[in-house]
This record gives structure tokens, sequence and C-alpha cells, in this order.
């Protein structure tokens, strides 16, 4: 487990969501009742899988409270099996903290038997019995309670916690987070900032003590590759002085101060103020002075500030831009104009701004303009023109692509909004006091980042959003972009192939070198690993679910291995499957009745093994020895809810049986095969010969066949209602003929995605990748350049397709379809 969570939560915090209620209270019972944080853990394996690929991630572990939180909670990195859990952090003193970890798997251990100094202690209290580890320097302890296994850095914890010593945990902010956090989220996160206070300031700051801006804060947690979205909501304390506590009771609003902001500015903020009259009440409830210029400021609706380099900008929306205009005109010495806007120097005392210095700062703003009813105030009168300058040529922050981004991203109303970029980020934090998390942002290579922070007013609370992106251009429509290419030491064995990333949906990429090493890639383009095989892999991979738990696992063959991966690349048992003599076919995976009931067929010559989910030969299928060698994979298909299994043989038969394996469609003629298989169209059992003939067969048996004329090396692909094939350069798609450049032709591929056909070809000679609709009709924008067949889907789950294909040789490259 990755452990900067911590550092992401701060990057908000200082820069300005049900179980069952029974087991809900077991587990609540067992947190030490003084706990500052608690994070928890829904899905082990997604967490680790989100935090190992997620580059934001990667950029803090040179963090301080990288390397420390990660240095007290190692023991945990020992667990294997783990599902779900809650880790607890409680505070001892302003450097030091202790973790327990609670759950109901139990503690299993991996990797430290190698250690050559470890201790395992059984230690027996009172009715207790706890035991201790030593492993190199570390020791930590263990005990089971309540039908759940605690792992701690403390034995004086746990025995508070078995001897019934501690606190009854009865925090209602604790207990409201357990009920209303997702538990379809990976993880969820919880602190009491006064209880958490100093392992914050320890861990984040080198000599200041950190604002605190609530009382408690909750947050879901959502990691992509290049993204992480924070949902949650944090509980103020009115008897704290916070900045929160004056947005008490106000509406959120757009912000639209944006449009008004230079392109090039580090942070922007944007403070909602639907109503001013609000404002002025929850200062004065703050013991904030309140003075007659508060009430000036009535019309203001939004207050704007934004930095730029070393130049500020402050701005106020109001619909009384002509009251506070007379008032200013009091103190005005100067005037003079600039691209058709007037400028205005103020007195250094005039005032105007005292009210909003809390949000603001106490530095004097001297010039002033108005825009689109918006005061605009600078220090300096250079400053202030090129604000104007900028607004005129349309070069503001609401064009950029970062706001975009952000606005994309974010709900479009807003009690305060603060977006930066990497130096805006590192500014904010250093003027909160979160130095050294500053300095490791600024080292960071997070330059095409951008940081969002909103809060967003309600009824006693305040939710809140904090999103970290990497900036996206925004694209043209109907154009094919390359979003990235994958390099190797050594060619590529077989084509790339999309898979499914069961934590996120999204599609993954795995594919195998002529090393043999297998890789998969993630959506960003980024290894996530890599697995030494013995031979090449034998077609296509299939992904199973075989434990029925949603979790999703990589199986095929090689020459001679029939092997199943989980997410992680590491062998399921018992399929790391050795077969004497290799020349396996591709594997064949059937799921008659979708109940993952799956039938893994596994074809050696004329040999013919089915096994099960557990790995056992399927003892009721009496196919096991073939009349012939088995040509390629066996295929299933349903008609009318009965069940069709297709064999090619090498000595031209057709075979197709039933669930069982006896004979349900008798074939006397034999076949001289083409490569492209038997596919089901029209409900017939569709395939062609190398004579170019194509061949049907209805459920009755019924043979047809239509001379084609087609060449030796065509190649044909058929859904139920699509047939495609490639002769040549002519590609005919239902009857429908395009004729293409003069090359070298893969076979077609026909994809269905969102309710549209799509078919694919490749000219291997020109390397160049076709694709089609159903009509015959080209995609925009093709050909695109390519090297091997393609495989096509919906990496990002937003509605636009990508295409996976060889490069060069070496080479995987990604296509986006916009």
């Amino acid at each position: 487990m990755r452990l900067s969570l911590l550092s992401i939560i701060i990057l908000f915090l200082f820069t300005n969501c049900s179980p069952n209620p029974n087991q809900e209270n077991s587990i609540l019972s067992l947190i030490p009742g003084n706990t500052a944080i608690v994070i928890k853990i829904n899905d082990f394996e997604a967490i680790k899988d989100g935090l190992s690929s997620n580059e934001i991630m990667d950029e803090l572990e040179s963090s301080k409270a990288y390397s420390k939180i990660s240095k007290k909670i190692h023991p945990i990195s020992f667990l294997i099996d783990q599902k779900q859990g809650i880790l607890a952090f409680t505070a001892l003193d302003s450097a030091n903290f202790d973790f327990t970890y609670i759950s109901k798997d139990s503690l299993s251990f991996k990797n430290w038997e190698s250690s050559s100094k470890k201790t395992i202690e059984s230690i027996d209290q009172g009715n207790s019995t706890f035991t201790k580890y030593q492993i190199e320097d570390e020791i930590f302890y263990s005990a089971s309670l309540k039908n759940h296994s605690i792992l701690s850095s403390s034995l004086s914890l746990l025995e508070n916690l078995t001897d019934g010593n501690q606190d009854s945990n009865t925090n209602t902010s604790l207990n409201k987070f357990y009920t209303v956090s997702s538990p379809e989220k990976a993880l969820n996160l919880w602190i009491d900032l006064e209880k958490a206070s100093p392992i914050l300031n320890d861990l984040f700051s080198t000599n200041k003590k950190l604002p605190i801006f609530g009382k408690t804060v909750s947050v879901d947690f959502t990691l992509n590759d290049t993204e992480l979205l924070l949902n949650g909501v944090i509980q103020i304390d009115t008897t704290q002085k916070s900045i929160l506590n004056l947005f008490k009771n106000t509406t959120p609003s757009l912000n639209k101060i944006f449009s008004l902001i230079p392109s090039d500015a580090d942070y922007a903020t944007s403070y909602a103020l639907e109503n001013f009259n609000k404002f002025i009440t929850n200062k004065d409830n703050n013991n904030l002075t309140v003075s007659n210029v508060d009430s000036l400021l009535n019309t203001v609706e939004e207050i704007g500030l934004a930095i730029v380099e070393n130049d500020s900008i402050v701005l106020l929306r109001t619909y009384g831009t002509a009251a506070l205009l007379d008032f200013m005109d009091l103190e005005k010495i100067g005037t003079t104009e600039f691209a058709e806007y007037e400028i205005w120097e103020l007195k250094s005392d005039s005032g105007i701004l005292e009210p909003i210095e809390t949000l603001i700062g106490s530095k004097p703003y001297t010039y002033t303009s108005i825009v689109e009813n918006t005061f605009l105030f600078a220090r300096n009168e250079e400053f202030l023109k090129k604000v104007l300058s900028n607004y005129k040529s349309g070069s503001v922050y609401s064009k950029t692509d970062l706001f975009k981004n952000a606005n994309a991203a974010l709900p479009s109303s807003s009690t305060l909004l603060t977006l930066s970029n990497l130096q805006g980020t590192t500014k904010l934090l250093k003027a909160n006091s979160a130095s050294e998390l500053s300095e490791t942002i600024a080292r960071s290579a997070l330059q095409d980042y951008l940081f969002g922070q909103q809060v967003i007013a309600d009824n006693g609370f305040f939710h809140l959003n904090f999103l970290v992106k990497k900036i996206t251009e925004e694209v043209e429509k109907n154009t094919i972009t390359s979003s990235f290419d994958v390099k190797f030491n050594a060619d590529l064995a077989i084509p790339p192939q999309f898979v499914t990333n069961h934590n996120n949906r999204r599609k993954e990429i795995i594919v195998q070198d002529q090393d043999n090493i297998v890789y998969l890639i993630s959506a960003s383009g980024k290894i996530l690993w890599k697995k030494q095989l013995d031979a090449t892999i034998q077609g296509k991979i299939h992904q199973v679910d075989i434990y029925k738990n949603g979790k999703l696992q990589l199986a095929f063959t090689t020459n001679n291995q029939f092997l199943i991966l989980d997410r992680n690349g590491k062998e399921v048992a018992p399929f790391t499957m050795k077969f004497e003599g290799g020349n396996l076919n591709p594997l064949a995976v059937f799921d008659y009745d979708g109940k993952k009931e799956y039938r893994f067929l596994v074809t050696q010559g004329k040999k013919v093994f089915m096994y099960n989910n557990k790995g056992n030969i399927v003892k009721g299928f009496k196919y096991v020895t073939a009349e012939g060698s088995v040509l390629d994979a066996p295929q299933h298909f349903r008609i009318d809810k009965k069940d069709y299994i297709v064999f090619r043989l090498e000595d031209g038969q057709l075979r197709i049986l039933n669930r069982v394996g006896d004979t349900r469609i008798p074939v006397k003629n034999r076949f001289s095969f083409s490569t492209s298989g038997v596919k089901l169209y029209q409900n017939k059992f569709t395939f062609t010969s190398k004579e170019g003939i194509l061949y049907q067969i209805d459920t009755k048996g019924n043979l047809t066949q239509n001379n084609l004329n087609l060449t030796k090396d065509h190649g044909m692909d058929a859904t139920s209602r699509t047939l495609a094939i490639i002769n040549d350069n002519i590609l005919s798609i239902r009857d429908k003929k395009v004729e293409l450049e003069l090359g070298v032709y893969s076979s077609p591929v026909i994809f269905y995605i969102n309710d549209k056909i799509y078919v694919t070809v490749t000219d291997i000679q020109n390397q160049k990748i076709y694709l089609f609709d159903s009509q015959a009709k080209a995609i925009p924008n093709f050909p695109v350049y390519g090297n091997s067949i393609i495989d096509m889907g919906d990496m990002e789950n937003d509605q636009k397709l990508e295409i996976v294909t060889k490069d060069q040789e070496n080479t995987l490259v990604v296509y986006k379809i916009n």
C-alpha cells in the first residue's frame, strides 16, 4: 500500500457518504478512542493498483511524510490476502504516533521468511494473548478480538482494547463517516483535525504550526493514472477562527471572475457571496471588526484574488458599481485611460478593501478599473494595464486548458474555488506553513498538472472537492490523435490487446515481446508489471472471473502451458499446467449460461482437455480424442437456447457437438479450411475454403456453398448480421465494396462498440490501418500508421474510442478517435 495519502489531503486542507450498522459498531469499537486519523480500505487490491500506477503519488514519494508514515506502518506490507480493513493513527506527542490495523481477514504474512533476524513470541497477559513480531529492527504486535484481527505498533494500545480500558468510541463524526462513506470507492479517509494537529505539523511543516480550517474532514478517493479526486465534507468548529466560518449559511453560485483573470496566473481564488450581508453577520459572530465600509460592499456577489508571478489582482464583482464608485470617487486623486478603460489611483487609506482583508490579505491596492461590473484592484498601474490588455485580447484564465479541465471535473457552483498550477500550489502551501510539502511539490514533475480546491456551503457543514489532474488539450472533433506509445527492448511477438482493469473498469494493454516477457500497461502508458514466460502466447488472451467476485484473471496457452494469471501477474493455482510435447492451440473459454461456470478447452494434436473453474477435468465431456489434429481453438455458439461446440480438424472434418461432446449436427463433407475460422452469420455456421468458396451450415445440417472466387490469402470475419471479406485489395462489407491500395492485408476484424459496427483491416506491407463502419463508409482521418492488426475499445470510459497496434517492431502505439 502506498502511503502518500496524507500528503494529498494536506494539499486541500492547507491551501484553502451504508453498511450494516451492527457490523460497523463492532469494528468502530475497536478503534482507539483518541484516534486522530482513520483510513477505511474497502478494496486492498484496488487501492494498491490505483496507487502504484498513479503519477501524482509517484512524485510524493520523496516527501518527509511518505518516508515517516511508510516506515511506521511497514509491517502492513508483510500482509497478504487482505480484502478490507481499517487503519487508524493515534498521536503520542508532537513527533510520534502509533498505528492500529483492524480487519476481519486473518493475518497472513509473506516475504519475511528470508530475514536473518526475525522472532515471533507469544505474550500472555491476564485473559488475553498477544503475538509479538520482530523483523530486523521492526517490532509490532497482533491480537484477535470480537472476530477481528488487529495489528498495531503499540502493545499498550492492544492491551487497552482487549481489557476494555479505552474510552468507548462515541465520536459522532466518525460514526457518520462510516455510515455515509462510499463502499464503492477503494478508500475513504477521516481526520479529526484537532487531534491530528501534532501529526500533521510534524509531517508537513518545518517550524510553524499549520492552520486548522475545520473540526473533522471525511473524503472518498477516486484514483486514475493521471488524476486524483477527493470528494467529501468538512465540519467546522464555530469556536475556531477560520475562513470557512465566514461562509456559514451562504449559497454557492457560479464563479465568473475567471473570465477577467490573466491566463498566466499561478493561482486564482473565487469566493462566491450570493448575499454579502450574511458575510457581515458571520464576521460579527466571529469577533471580527465590522465597520460602515462593510455595508458599502453589500452589492458584492463575488470576490477574487489572483497571483501572477510577484503581482496580484483583487476582483469585486458587484451589481452596484455606481454606488461603490461614488464612495471611491471621494478618495480619487487622479485618472487615466487605457484600452478604453478608465484607471483610478486611490489613496492608500481609502479602506474599501478592509472588510475582506481576511480573504485577500492586508497589502494596499492603489489602482482600480471597472470591467463587466467588476472592480479590478492592483498594486501598480503597469500590472493593471497588463490585466486589461489580456482581457481585451482574450488571453484570460477561463480560456486556458487548465481551467477547462477543472471546469469539466468539478461542480459548476462554488462557495470557494481555487485553481492553480504547480508554481501556484507551492506558493499556497508555503503561505499556509506547509513548507515541507511545498518543497516536495516544487521538486516534482507535475508541471503539466492542475490543482483545484472547491468548497460548497451546505446546512451546517461544507462539501469539499479536491482535484489533481493532468492537463489535456481540448481536442478538435473528428480527429485522430496519438495518446502514447511504449517502446520495448525486444520486438513484439504478439499484437497488443486491450484487457479490463476490474478495479476502475478502464482498459489496459497486455502484450508480449520476443524474449517471452509479458507486459501489462496502464491507460496512460505506464508499465505496471512484466512477467517472464517460457514461450509465446498462442492466440487471444481471455479474461475470466473464476472466483465470481468481480476480480478478473488472464487465461491463455503458450506452446506447452495453460496458464491463468491474476491482476498482478501472479500465477493462479492450479492453473500452471504443462503439456509434454507442446504444440498447443490457442485456449478456448466457454461460459455456457453466463454464470461464470467456465469451461477451459486445451487442444493438443488430437487430444482435448476440458477443465472447470477448479482446474479439474470435466468428466462429463466425452470428446477427449478428436478424429484428426485440431486446427485451432474450438468455438462455442448458442442458437435458440442450444449450445454448439465447433471443432475444425486438420483432415478437413468439421465437428459440431453439444455440451457433453456428442454430435449435435453431423457433417459428412470435408473442407480445405482457410485461416479465417468459423463464424455465426445469419444463424448459420459460416466459413471459407482455400479455394475461395463460402460455406454455410444451418442447424438442421443443410449445407450451402457460394464460390466467391477468393484468393488463397483472403480473410473473413462475421457477426450475426455483418459479413466482411478482404480479397486482394477489395474489402466487402454487407455486399458493399471498397477498393483499397495494393498491399498485403490482414484478415478483417469486426468490433461492436457503443451500438455501432466497426470493420478494420491492416495493410501489413504499407503499414496502414483502415477503419470503416457497417456501410463500408471510411471513418474520418483513416488510414493511420500501424504494423499489426488492432484492438479497439474505450480505454477511459469517456465515450471516445481508442485503438492499439504495433508501431515499429518493438513499439506499440495508442490512437484516440475524437
